[in-house]
């Protein structure tokens, strides 16, 4: 179990932006997370914003954790992709990069 917060965050913000300046979507597998605060949640709602405007970064969050409370009391889950299940997550950005390709083509 971990904890994404103020004295985490600089371990974990690099690699995250860094992923996503490839050219694949994101994944966030918070399942095993234990604990988030503001600043966790700060820094996943910075990279949801500099990910395509989400299109490309889902996050996934284990079922009635203390995460996906923190989630559902603070509004995150109204505005970021959450999932329960790592599969559904991978779908969802499938097909939500080939929406982004398609409207780039057109």
């Amino acid at each position: 179990m971990g904890e994404l917060d103020l004295s985490t965050i600089s371990k974990t913000e690099g690699p995250l932006f860094e992923q996503l300046r490839a050219p694949a979507g994101v994944i966030v597998d918070l399942t095993g997370l234990s604990f988030i605060d503001s600043s966790g949640i700060g820094v996943l709602i910075q990279a949801f914003r500099a990910s395509s405007n989400g299109t490309r970064m889902h996050i996934v969050v284990a079922r009635d954790s203390q995460v996906d409370r923190v989630f559902r009391i603070s509004g995150v889950d109204r505005v970021v992709p959450l999932f329960f299940d790592r599969g559904d997550a991978l779908v969802a950005l499938s097909r939500a990069e080939d929406a982004h390709r398609g409207d780039q083509l057109s």
